[in-house]
């Protein structure tokens, strides 16, 4: 559940429909869970773990770009959407590419994650219905191992702030 996101949505519902194969990971995943709004942690941006396959990343870069997305990858505008041999390099390093437009959705294109190949990911995903499209959201175990793996600064807060919300769910002090 991304509520009052929906440039991030409508970002996610031109990937479905453009065919892209893709899972939805990290916090905006992790709201697909929310029994509510409340529940729901703002983020500014969707992060997309894409299939490492370059008609994957193309398909994803084309349908974004089509639709007013600017591409970034190391800080730089990404323009290259079309050469196959920067694309397939891109999935070896485990690159990001990201993609903003000028509603403030920005969209991280992920070819990597902590502690899960895209199959393992994808194996087991949830689909959930997002307006007229359907889209897999990384299980809710998972995404909460990948951040625990990553252990960024970030990730350590997010999980703390998710076990108290649970607590206070369940009733607890």
């Amino acid at each position: 559940m991304l509520a009052a996101a929906s440039p991030l949505l409508e970002a996610l519902a031109t990937l479905a429909r453009a065919g892209v194969e893709f899972v939805v990971v990290g916090v905006s995943g992790i709201n697909f869970y929310a029994r509510d709004a409340s529940e729901a942690v703002v983020t500014a941006d969707v992060d997309v773990f894409l299939a490492p396959r370059v008609e994957a990343l193309r398909s994803a870069l084309g349908a974004l770009r089509r639709t007013g997305f600017e591409l970034w990858a190391g800080g730089e505008p990404f323009l290259d959407v079309d050469d196959t041999e920067i694309l397939a390099n891109l999935i070896r390093s485990g690159a990001n590419v990201t993609a903003e437009n000028e509603a403030g959705a920005r969209v991280d294109l992920m070819l990597s994650a902590a502690g899960f190949g895209y199959d393992d990911l994808a194996a087991d995903a949830v689909t959930f219905r997002l307006g007229d499209v359907e889209v897999r959201v990384g299980r809710l175990e998972k995404l909460l191992r990948s951040k625990e793996l990553a252990g960024r600064p970030k990730d350590v807060a997010f999980l703390r702030l998710f076990a108290a919300r649970l607590r206070e769910g369940a009733g607890e002090d």
